[in-house]
């Protein structure tokens, strides 16, 4: 279960997520997916187990909403 698209999703936040694939929310799409890539690089470099913890809590978070933006149209469909 994603911590965006849960058991039974709203329509209007499937929506919501629907729309941040569009041309107007690109950038912001960028945003987030440049943030991931940051963590993901900070963390190969990590050398502490509480910095690993966090950049690691962080990047599961940006992954979970990139993934959920990318399957919300197929949710919203079968909704």
């Amino acid at each position: 279960m994603s911590l965006f698209i849960r058991y039974k999703p709203e329509k209007q936040q499937l929506m919501a997520l629907v729309r941040c694939k569009s041309s107007e929310n690109k950038a912001l799409i960028e945003l987030f997916e440049t943030a991931l890539q940051d963590i993901l690089e900070a963390l190969v470099v990590a050398d502490d187990q509480t910095t690993i913890n966090r950049l690691q809590g962080k990047a599961s978070v940006l992954k979970e909403f990139l993934i959920a933006v990318e399957e919300s149209q197929g949710v919203l469909e079968r909704h």
